[in-house]
């Protein structure tokens, strides 16, 4: 269980996760030049107090009681990739490896925190073969990790175009329309793009708190086979984006950025919710996809329950694996721990510090 701020005004996603494709970062959607005030990039090694110095800068903006929105790591959930202040208009990320960003504004929207200036490159050039090794062998576990997501895809994907032939379109556009019905009244605004689920450390990692926290008109659909809520969640979006809407796109973390599972929309306080065998809902409204469907054939149905059986197998699998690419991350840190600085990282919060308030 994910033990950073469990406080109940805790927004919490993820911006990037390993899919079908390998790593998909979603991190652009941090950068907001005209609409926010500051992004700063931090850089710096595992272990040099990247996400320690996010969670120092956020303690002090919760106690201003700031609507923030807190990006995991999906590699190791209680570790922070980035934060969101939208009462500053403030952002803050991890802008290494896998998801690299650099400034497009340099010092007039982006600044750059250099953690690398902390540490004593002598300790480092010591153990190098030994950095070396383990970053090979925490790139051999993300791989496989991946190949393992892509075999469960591609049998989720199959199941998804079987049951395609099955489906009750008269049945989908009707809940479709009556759910547009409701958007009536909502913000325009941009689109935002998320993930609210990820392959993680041991487990699939789910915040189906942040759906709960944004949306008190919840609706839920039970669909093992991803075929009507495929349809139906599309078809929302498409509509909301013709009527440009405010709202949180939040995709299937293996199939980012192909199938978006839940939308939420804040300011009208609705939302609609895959929940399945990898994340499921708590029992708010639940509209079951079987309301969606024609009778599928029993032989179909034994073929389709196969491939979930051994696509959450394979996903299980790829959950060791990122786990075992944690346990060899703690062994990096530990090299970079002994090399940094740590009154040099004080001194760069306080500069920070200054520089936000």
């Amino acid at each position: 269980e994910v033990r950073f701020m469990q406080d109940k005004s805790s927004i919490r996603f993820f911006l990037g996760s390993n899919t079908k494709r390998g790593f998909i970062s979603l991190f652009d959607e941090l950068k907001d030049p005209f609409g926010s005030n500051k992004l700063y990039i931090i850089k710096g090694g595992p272990g040099s107090g990247k996400s320690s110095l996010m969670k120092k800068i956020i303690k002090v903006l919760e106690r201003k009681n700031h609507n923030i929105e807190y990006f995991h790591c999906a590699s190791d959930p209680n570790s922070l990739d980035a934060f969101l202040d939208h009462d500053l208009k403030i952002a803050m990320v991890d802008g290494t490896a896998p998801h690299v960003m650099d400034p497009d504004y340099p010092g007039a929207y982006d600044n750059i925190i250099n953690m690398a200036e902390c540490w004593d490159t002598g300790k480092l050039t010591e153990n190098k073969s030994k950095i070396i090794n383990l970053n090979n062998t925490i790139s051999s576990c993300h791989r496989m990790a991946t190949a393992c997501i892509t075999a469960a895809t591609a049998l989720l994907d199959n199941n998804m175009q079987t049951a395609k032939a099955y489906v009750n379109h008269d049945a989908i556009n009707s809940f479709t329309d009556s759910f547009i019905n409701l958007l009536n009244g909502c913000k325009t605004g941009r689109e935002k793009k998320r993930l609210i689920s990820a392959a993680s450390v041991g487990k699939v990692v789910f915040f189906g708190d942040t759906i709960n926290q944004l949306a008190s008109d919840i609706y839920v659909l039970l669909d093992e086979c991803g075929a009507a809520s495929d349809l139906i969640l599309s078809k929302i979006n498409q509509a909301a984006a013709f009527m440009k809407l405010e709202r949180i796109t939040c995709y299937c973390s293996f199939r980012t950025p192909e199938k978006i599972d839940h939308i939420i929309f804040p300011s009208k306080s609705i939302a609609v919710t895959t929940s399945n065998n990898f994340h499921e809902s708590k029992d708010l409204g639940k509209v079951n996809a079987t309301d969606f469907m024609i009778e599928i054939p029993k032989s179909v149905q034994e073929q389709m329950a196969l491939h979930l059986k051994k696509a959450r197998e394979l996903t299980d699998i790829a959950c060791e694996h990122i786990k075992r690419a944690k346990i060899m991350h703690d062994e990096l840190e530990a090299y970079y721990i002994e090399a940094m600085d740590f009154s040099k990282v004080d001194a760069i919060y306080d500069k920070i510090k200054k520089d936000i308030f």
